[in-house]
């Protein structure tokens, strides 16, 4: 077993110091000798009193269309596990938080052709829209972000822009939208008038339009938000968005492609039979 560094000054001097035990798991404890602290080494799953296994498929499950109380009706059966609605929850804007930061250090290869598209959405009683990016070649889900009002700016259409940006690492040849003229004004701010071309739909005259790909993109948010009602707040709104991001790329097989959309991305981060557990891991090493 490789020793870790010491996580509190992170030095590499550490002995063993015997075991950690507790209702779920096992875990070697780790004695530092520069600052005499004994701590276990992280592995994504930090301070929780419930084991791995069982947070990453409440998470999955409610990514696959089951509401929080019916996970926890479902560990309660099946696996003797007693997580209330609200802990899961927490399971989901925790871990996130934690992926994103990781995934947000990744370089997909893409397309080059990005369709945006956006959604009316209610956050805690209040209007609001969320908008989405999402790349043509790839079904490689960009950005995502939630804005309050029920106005749609430029300002609003060129952050949604700017972050997918920064996932992609790189400005696209052609950006495809509805005929928002917020588009145009967000695209030159954001992507270059040069740089991207701009196509815009506004209407659907022989039944298939070039958005076709993110308005299903659309669709698949809309099911799984429709009846939900735990977005109570704009903060935890968005980290559930950043959770469905996650699970959209990383977990779900794409019924077209017949792979996830991170792999058809080349991004091989092969993260096993259960990917948000790989995932997790992955953003704590």
């Amino acid at each position: 077993m490789k020793a870790p560094t010491c996580r509190f000054c992170g030095s590499a001097n550490v002995i063993k110091a015997g075991k950690r035990y507790n209702l779920n798991s096992t875990k070697q404890r780790w004695k530092c000798k520069a600052c005499g602290k004994r701590s276990v080494e992280d592995d994504g799953f930090l301070h929780l009193w419930y084991d791995k296994w069982s947070v990453t498929e409440g998470i999955d499950l409610c990514h696959e269309g089951l509401s929080t109380r019916k996970v926890e009706r479902h560990l309660r059966r099946h696996h003797h596990r007693q997580p209330s609605w609200t802990t899961i929850w927490r399971w989901i804007h925790r871990f996130a938080k934690q992926v994103k930061r990781f995934v947000a250090r990744l370089a997909p290869k893409l397309s080059g052709e990005w369709q945006a598209d956006e959604m009316h959405l209610r956050v805690g009683g209040k209007d609001g829209w969320n908008w989405e990016v999402m790349d043509a070649g790839t079904r490689f889900w960009l950005a995502s972000t939630l804005t309050e009002g029920w106005e749609r700016t430029e300002r609003q259409a060129e952050a949604v822009l700017n972050l997918a940006r920064e996932q992609a690492k790189e400005r696209p040849k052609k950006l495809t939208t509805d005929g928002l003229p917020a588009y145009e004004h967000g695209r030159v701010w954001a992507l270059g008038w040069r740089e991207c071309e701009h196509e815009r739909c506004v209407s659907w005259r022989e039944g298939k339009g070039p958005t076709n790909l993110i308005e299903r993109k659309i669709q698949t948010t809309r099911m799984r938000t429709k009846t939900m009602r735990c977005l109570k707040n704009w903060e935890k709104g968005q980290d559930w968005l950043d959770a469905a991001r996650i699970h959209y790329n990383f977990v779900r097989i794409h019924m077209t492609l017949k792979k996830t959309p991170a792999e058809a991305a080349g991004l091989n981060l092969r993260p096993g039979r259960n990917p948000w557990l790989g995932l997790i891991s992955l953003s704590a090493a």
